[in-house]
């Protein structure tokens, strides 16, 4: 098992000091497999081309995450869009692309388009994944909508799967076992954090390890090897227990299997 850090795992304030470069060695020192760079997070003077090389030269894999939703406002894909993000993908060097799945509709999304675009990316930019992720919209966030799309992408054989994001789902008052549960054959990425009510919003914390039962019976849910993502405020001091910890928590559980 593969374990990845979130570039906004580290704080901000932090990451515009050092820039993306000098970041993505610290984690790399700290022993992570893989790095998830933030469109949002790129600073004009960053390069795609400059921050691949560098992951590829540490042996870094590199996912690709961007805001910018699959589904637009009035229920349909942006095709120039998402060629845009494929093609920044492609310039880093990226193995995923992960999108918030946005407006979809039930009837109004038109399926057939969507085959058709990611078909024709998926060819021009070989071994490119591309998933959605729940996030903390009532739209990207909602399980039947999500459990929708994905059974009729199945059907339809277009290539997009999931990543789970396991503190997400308690934005929009869902429960993630369910979630796991009727998710878990599109998963291929998992978000690694804990979140917790206080006063009237959110607060993600770090997980705690050993993992809790409740947890491990969650991930259990998926199937095969995916790769897990920290996602949750670290320091670069720290990070590299919380890589080791996630290392040898998945030998134990490895052991217990």
């Amino acid at each position: 098992m593969k374990v990845f850090v979130c570039m906004n795992s580290i704080p901000l304030e932090i990451l515009q000091t050092l820039g993306h470069l000098e970041i993505i060695k610290s984690i790399s020192a700290a022993g992570a497999d893989g790095i998830e760079i933030r469109r949002e997070l790129l600073g004009q003077d960053d390069s795609l081309k400059e921050l691949g090389a560098l992951c590829r030269e540490l042996n870094l894999d590199i996912y690709y995450s961007a805001p910018e939703c699959l589904i637009g406002p009035h229920y349909q894909m942006d095709e120039q869009r998402f060629k845009q993000l494929t093609r920044e993908a492609d310039e880093l060097g990226a193995e995923l692309l992960k999108l918030p799945l946005g407006h979809y509709h039930f009837t109004e999304t038109d399926m057939t388009q969507v085959n058709k675009v990611l078909v024709e990316e998926m060819q021009s930019h070989s071994g490119l994944k591309i998933t959605i992720e729940n996030d903390q919209t009532l739209e990207g966030g909602n399980l039947n909508r999500i459990a929708h799309f994905l059974n009729r992408s199945e059907k339809l054989d277009i290539p997009i799967r999931l990543t789970f994001d396991m503190g997400n789902w308690l934005y929009t008052d869902e429960v993630p076992m369910k979630a796991a549960q009727e998710l878990g054959r599109y998963v291929v990425y998992v978000h690694l954090k804990q979140v917790k009510r206080e006063k009237e919003e959110w607060i993600t914390e770090p997980i705690s390890l050993p993992l809790q039962s409740d947890v491990n019976e969650l991930l259990e849910r998926f199937s095969g090897t995916y790769p897990r993502a920290i996602e949750f405020p670290v320091t670069l001091e720290n990070v590299a227990t919380y890589i080791s910890l996630m290392k040898m928590e998945q030998g134990v559980n490895h052991e217990r299997a």
